[in-house]
C-alpha cells in the first residue's frame, strides 16, 4: 500500500458510539481473517477529502443538510452490505458497511476545500488494497439516528497500516423530529 508523505484531512461522519461497538466486533472478525488494516483507521466513514479543515459553522451546515438526507428514511441512517471506496490520495480503499447517503451533492457546495469526496460512503471497519473479492464475515446491518461530522487529519507513520490521526471537536446531527 502506498502512503502518503504527509498529512491528509478528511470530512467524517462519526455514528452514535452504540453503533460503534457493533463496528468493532465485525473489525476483530475481520483482523483474525486476515484485514492487517482493520485497526488503522478511526471508526468513522469519510465522506470527503480536504485540502484544509471545515470551519465550526461549514461543519455545522453539512450536520443539518445530513439530517435532511436522513428524512427520507424516518430520520435514520441505514447501513447495507459490504463494500470498498477507493481513496486515491494513498491508493487504499475503505472497506465496511455502505451508508444510505449520497453525500456528494452536498457537499459539493464546498469547492474552495473540497479535492474529492467519498462514494458511497462507507464506515470503515478495514483499509484495504484496491477492493476485496474474498468473502467475509457477514456485515453488520446497521440503522441509527445519532451521528456527528468532525474533521479528520491523519499523518502516516513508519508501516502501509499505521497512522496516527486527530479528530476536530465534533458537531452533532440535529435531533430527529416528527412532525
Amino acid at each position: 500500500m502506498k502512503t502518503p508523505k504527509k498529512s491528509l484531512r478528511f470530512i467524517i461522519l462519526i455514528p452514535h458510539r452504540d453503533v460503534l461497538m457493533q463496528i468493532e466486533a465485525y473489525r476483530q472478525k475481520l483482523f483474525s481473517r486476515g484485514f492487517y488494516g482493520a485497526h488503522s483507521f478511526p471508526l468513522c466513514a469519510p465522506l470527503a477529502v480536504v485540502s484544509w479543515p471545515f470551519s465550526r459553522e461549514e461543519l455545522k451546515e453539512l450536520a443539518h443538510n445530513i439530517r435532511k438526507l436522513s428524512m427520507y428514511n424516518d430520520g435514520k441512517i441505514l447501513s447495507s452490505e459490504s463494500g470498498t471506496v477507493s481513496c486515491p490520495v494513498f491508493s487504499a480503499s475503505f472497506f465496511g458497511p455502505c451508508l444510505n447517503l449520497n453525500t456528494g451533492e452536498i457537499l459539493s457546495q464546498q469547492t474552495d476545500k473540497l479535492l474529492f469526496t467519498l462514494s458511497p460512503p462507507v464506515l470503515c471497519a478495514s483499509l484495504v488494497e484496491g477492493g476485496t473479492k474474498d468473502k467475509v464475515e457477514e456485515t453488520p446491518s446497521l440503522s441509527f439516528r445519532a451521528a456527528s461530522v468532525a474533521n479528520l487529519t491523519i499523518r502516516p507513520l513508519f508501516t502501509a497500516h499505521s497512522f496516527e490521526w486527530k479528530i476536530s471537536p465534533p458537531v452533532w446531527l440535529p435531533g430527529y423530529k416528527v412532525n
